[in-house]
């Protein structure tokens, strides 16, 4: 059974139901069905072989005292490597200090699995759907570029999700003041 942990940032319920309804309808334009789809984030890094719980003593503290991040989808994007279609943020100062804080937090902990979440390496996405078929790609990207809308909202909760063949169980969530 191939198992993960992953940090991630929730959204505020507006931006989460707008992101639901992008996801929902770029999976029904790539014919995937009533597929569960992993609910609307950013994530900030991964782990292999890390208790949940270790993580959330640790991080705790700290997200108790981090402001809730303004957060701007302003664009699309696409990672060809798994067919990942995503909402690109502006990047701002507030999230890169977000990111890097806590990466100095919970540095010790990563694995080699952390790499492409690194500081000055990290992508920072909301996936609208993964693992897109090749001969798909373009016409979803049109269709995706066609119905997109900026989307403002919020940051407020930092949680921990463990994936289990593809699907998020939710371990805890420290919400941001």
């Amino acid at each position: 059974m191939n198992q993960m942990q992953v940090l991630v940032l929730r959204f505020d319920y507006k931006l989460s139901t707008k992101l639901e309804q992008d996801q929902s309808n770029l999976a029904g334009a790539a014919l995937r069905g009533k597929e569960t789809l992993i609910p609307p984030h950013m994530s900030l890094f991964t782990f292999e072989q890390v208790h949940p719980g270790i993580l959330g003593e640790i991080i705790k503290p700290w997200s108790e005292k981090q402001k809730q991040l303004l957060i701007s989808l302003a664009s699309l994007g696409f990672f060809k490597q798994k067919g990942t279609f995503f909402a690109a943020p502006v990047i701002t100062k507030e999230l890169i200090e977000f990111h890097t804080d806590l990466y100095n937090l919970i540095a010790d902990l990563h694995t080699t699995e952390i790499s492409p979440y690194l500081p000055g390496k990290w992508v920072p996405h909301a996936t609208l759907l993964n693992n897109t078929a090749l001969n798909t790609w373009g016409p979803l990207f049109q269709r995706a570029a066609l119905a997109f809308e900026p989307m403002d909202g919020k940051a407020v909760a930092i949680e921990c999700w463990t994936i289990v063949n593809g699907r998020a169980q939710t371990e805890w969530t420290h919400f941001l003041s």
